[in-house]
């Protein structure tokens, strides 16, 4: 093999060189789509149509695991938070259950001796919300469908399930808790209901040793406003018990306007008053009645009328209303048409008062409780927004309240399909009319929620976290995804980086909700491959939010990603398509079923299609799991597969641009490329090494770093991409030529003997003089001998610091391009800059440990993206203010550099006093994760024209808006900011 030298290349008679005509194309014929490990699900539709089960699906791809229920636990589901007892609020109503303005939707149901308990599902019985030891297990739990027979005899509580007697000779205490799963319920036999939210609370009668209040509690207001029960049949209760009455409080406040529709009379401490002769006193139909409390003292006023003149002595105050009309309540903005209003002073202070709905039959509570929303926002609550709604009763496990990552973004516009509500850190009210969007931004620390023209906060709302809460049966569409979701909540979270930036969350949704919006497989399959990829998404989801949430280095506010990063969470896009229905069913028939290795949910990674073999998931990610090995898969390579083959073609022209625009794959024009070792066991080349011969050198690269290269490029030239890493190409013979073709524009980015000014540190003026003329220092060990070179591209200062802040800009702009090609950076940058304690937590280290499952092939016509390629993932990265991005302090000495500019990618000249005396300034990030992200950010001022044009612009303004001079006038008087600073153009 002959290689001309590089300087042949342009002498005014160029030599001949041995290079692939670049007219010709190199061709890669592969096999599957995706990583290939654990389930294809191809393969496993291939055997689903053989006949193979579910269970029979999973036990190949997954080996030796187990298939378990209520996702695998037994008597060991963490405990949730205990609940205070409730203790009663102060009224003189004759029979008055216990309430908190915690606990607005705490519901009396009846009060008796005895009743029995029929969980549906998952369940825990505690007595004063402690865990009960019994049969070996620290904590009572019954099967699901399993009566339990609860009464209180003496002062103790008897609490039986089928011959176990849980309690022995009886369970001390005052209250018996039975808590039970999301999506399951609880029948009451004293009620003849079910109940599918909440907790039931049994609470002693005081004074009676033998009776017990039934109670429904640790309700939210939305589960209890709009799903507060079942409705089987007929109830089965006596209606002559004093207690078959349910109170409940609205809300706590200081004012608030009744208004009745109807006929009403006003009491004080349930007794008449008198007004101008008239006894009862009676407002008109539709008249308002403003009420207050004052020094202890009730003010009531209607029209003109005050009724109470300098004001009413009393505990409470009452508005009767007749049958067939109603009352509506300012503080909620809601109308009642049942029972009455019953204002409570509140114990210890003077000026404030509970405003609840009492004297309801149970028929009433449960038929109508409350009339609809009204049709414009009812607004803020007035005073302190009571009852307080957050946080939400804590799950007993973590499968019972998933986070879910939807976007990272600075604005945000929701649309709710129904009743709703927007609260600020879980407090206030705000509300919108159905199907308005709200637009939500982030500024200085504020949020402002605009609706209908107008922000609802003003100035801006002052709270870490907002959110939208929605009534079951509707959905809130999200602008970000441009999908709507029916489960669970929006809550918008600080990123931590741009003040301006936020994570827009899914949260207080259950597994199995979650599950049915999960968009990994075509909805046409049959039942036992869609119940295999359910267990299969419900594993994988398990063990990652298990584990992140456990994991110090885990600090974001959500368990898992929307996207392929972890799973392809669409909501109503496929939870309501026409075609859902088999998806839905194996969904609900697997419910809270997991596969277990050694105990634990497993990894359960899946892909489209493996090529005919799977691969273990030592090779292809960073640990190697023994129920993912290595085997061959004869079910994959059907002719209904799609994926089973494929071939790509690229221009030997396009593949030099390609390797060209990295220092790492910059050989020139290109000889030749072959694979020289490390094929995994199916064929693939994740590890193996590829060696890339050219005009200017020879180098080595990993199969999966040559994937990520071609496919990041052809992405952008919107060519087709390379399914998988299980592929062999062909490369046409090198000729000789005397023409040789550019090999492209590198875009800036020269051979490494170009980009770098290497020396080593040997005085406190070497940066100040040297590294500090470009944006790129990091450590760079150019001889191998241990001791870290600088390199830095030859620019000013001044020009540094435009530059540097044009890329940064840019990559807020254009933060797609600029997450895909971080995470290429990250995978192929060198695996340590000698911080390993660092690097294993760094931003890097997710990239690189990435192991995501790719879709099957959706089209949205089966409820899928349509995008055949990766998608571009969502980004982890929390980018920084500007006037936090600097590390700052006066060079010092010749170890300056080495420990601390090189902890960064940014470390150019600025004065942060004034003084002359440059500063070092640095992004607080590893050397490796700094690498990388300069790259990727360097990448951007060429990425396509609209960039470069970009870059221009960002340029002229950063040239403009920063320092006229950083001590370099002779080079300043010639470098790119010259011309713009000069002309004072911006």
């Amino acid at each position: 093999m002959v290689v001309a030298p590089t300087s042949a290349q342009n002498s005014p008679n160029p030599q001949p060189v041995f290079i692939v005509d670049p007219s010709s194309a190199v061709t890669f014929t592969g096999k599957g789509w995706g990583h290939g490990v654990g389930m294809s699900q191809w393969g496993a539709n291939a055997r689903s149509q053989a006949g193979h089960s579910a269970t029979e699906i999973l036990g190949f791809y997954y080996e030796n695991t187990q298939l378990v229920e209520n996702y695998g636990y037994s008597g060991a589901i963490p405990p949730p938070s205990p609940t205070p007892i409730p203790t009663p609020v102060a009224s003189s109503t004759a029979t008055q259950f216990p309430t908190t303005a915690q606990d607005p939707a705490q519901i009396l149901l009846a009060t008796t001796d005895t009743t029995t308990l029929t969980p549906g599902g998952l369940n825990r019985i505690t007595v004063d919300n402690q865990n009960i030891a019994v049969g070996g297990e620290s904590a009572a739990r019954v099967p699901a469908g399993t009566p339990i027979v609860i009464a209180r005899a003496g002062g103790l509580w008897r609490i039986t399930n089928g011959t176990t007697d849980v309690c022995g000779n009886g369970c001390p205490g005052e209250t018996a808790q039975l808590h039970f799963a999301t999506d399951t319920s609880v029948a009451i036999s004293t009620t003849g209901r079910s109940y599918s939210h909440g907790r039931i609370n049994l609470i002693a009668v005081a004074g009676d040793p033998n009776r017990f209040h039934i109670t429904v509690d640790s309700l939210t207001v939305e589960k209890f406003l709009n799903d507060p029960h079942n409705d089987p049949g007929p109830l089965n209760v006596d209606h002559g018990l004093p207690e078959d009455s349910v109170q409940f409080l609205l809300a706590n406040t200081e004012a608030t306007t009744l208004t009745p529709g109807g006929l009403n009379r006003i009491t004080i401490d349930n007794a008449n008053i008198s007004y101008s002769g008239q006894s009862p006193v009676r407002a008109p139909a539709n008249g308002p009645i403003t009420v207050t409390r004052v020094n202890g003292l009730w003010r009531i006023q209607y029209g003109s009328a005050n009724v109470c003149g300098t004001g009413c002595s009393g505990q409470t105050a009452q508005l009767h209303f007749g049958t067939d009309t109603a009352v509506a309540v300012s503080t909620t903005g809601r109308s009642y048409s049942h029972g009455r209003i019953n204002l409570i002073a509140v114990a210890g202070d003077p000026n404030r008062f509970h405003i609840t709905v009492d004297s309801l039959t149970i028929e009433k509570f449960f038929r109508d409780p409350h009339s609809g929303l009204p049709s414009t926002s009812a607004g803020p609550l007035p005073s302190t927004p009571e009852p307080v709604i957050e946080p939400t009763p804590e799950p007993a496990y973590p499968e019972e309240a998933i986070r879910v990552h939807l976007a990272s973004t600075t604005g945000t516009t929701l649309t709710p399909g129904g009743p709703n509500r927007i609260t600020v850190d879980g407090q206030g009210e705000i509300r919108v009319p159905s199907g308005t969007p709200v637009a939500i931004t982030r500024h200085a620390g504020h949020w402002h929620i605009v609706h209908n023209g107008s922000d609802a906060c003003g100035n801006g709302c002052a709270g870490q976290t907002v959110q939208l809460h929605f009534a079951t049966n509707t959905s809130v569409a999200v602008s970000n995804t441009g999908r709507s979701y029916s489960h669970g909540r929006i809550n918008l979270v600080p990123s931590g980086g741009d003040p301006s930036e936020f994570y827009v969350i899914l949260d207080t949704l259950s597994m199995e909700k979650y599950l049915r919006g999960i968009a990994e497989s075509p909805m046409n399959w049959g039942l036992s491959v869609h119940k295999a990829q359910a267990i299969a998404a419900r594993s994988y989801a398990s063990a990652t939010l298990r584990e992140r949430r456990a994991s110090a280095t885990w600090t974001r506010p959500f368990d898992l990603y929307s996207t392929v990063w972890d799973q392809a969470y669409v909501g109503d896009s496929r939870e309501k398509h026409a075609d859902a229905a088999t998806w839905i069913r194996a969904v609900e028939e697997t419910a809270g079923q997991l596969l277990h290795y050694g105990g634990a949910p497993v990894r359960a990674f899946y892909h489209a299609s493996n090529g005919g073999h799977t691969e273990r998931s030592g090779y292809v990610f960073a640990t190697d799991l023994p129920y993912l090995p290595s085997k061959p898969d004869p079910f994959d390579n059907q002719a209904i597969n799609p994926y089973a083959s494929w071939s790509r073609s690229y221009s030997v022209a396009d593949l030099n641009r390609w390797l060209n625009d990295h220092t790492d794959t910059a050989v020139g024009q290109l000889i030749s490329m072959e694979t020289v070792g490390g094929i995994g066991g199916s064929g693939r080349l994740d590890r193996a090494q590829v060696r890339i011969t050219g005009t200017s050198r020879s180098v080595t690269v990993s199969g999966n770093r040559l994937q990520a290269r071609i496919n990041t490029a052809a992405r952008e030239a919107g060519q087709n991409q390379l399914l998988s890493t299980l592929f062999s190409f062909i490369v046409p013979l090198a000729t000789f030529s005397t023409t040789p073709a550019d090999p492209g524009d590198p875009g800036g980015i020269t051979p490494a003997t170009d980009v770098f000014f290497s020396g080593v540190i040997d005085s406190p003026d070497f940066c100040l003089n040297r590294s500090l003329g470009g944006p790129i220092t990091y450590a760079f060990d150019s001889d191998g001998d241990g001791i870290a070179d600088i390199c830095s591209l030859p620019r000013t200062r001044r020009e540094a610091v435009a530059h540097q802040r044009t890329l940064e800009h840019l990559a807020l702009v254009e933060r797609d391009i600029f997450t895909a090609r971080l995470a290429e950076e990250c995978r192929s940058v060198a695996a340590t800059f000698g911080e390993p304690d660092k690097e294993a937590v760094d931003e890097c280290q997710q990239y690189r440990d990435f192991a995501g499952n790719a879709p099957g092939g959706l089209t949205p016509a089966n409820g899928g993206s349509g995008v055949q390629a990766q998608p571009t993932p969502e980004d982890p990265d929390s980018y920084t203010a500007e006037d936090l991005m600097f590390y700052s302090g006066i060079i010092d000495g010749p170890n300056f550099c080495l420990n601390f500019s090189l902890g960064g990618p940014t470390t150019y000249a600025f004065d942060s006093n004034g003084d002359g005396v440059a500063d070092v300034c640095a992004l607080p990030r590893t050397r490796r994760e700094a690498v990388a992200r300069q790259r990727a950010l360097e990448h951007l001022a060429h990425a396509s024209q609209e960039l470069e044009d970009l870059y221009d612009a960002f340029l002229i303004v950063n040239c403009h808006m920063g320092p006229e001079t950083l001590g370099e006038p002779d080079k300043e008087a010639k470098d790119a900011c010259a011309p713009h600073i000069r002309s004072g153009a911006v």
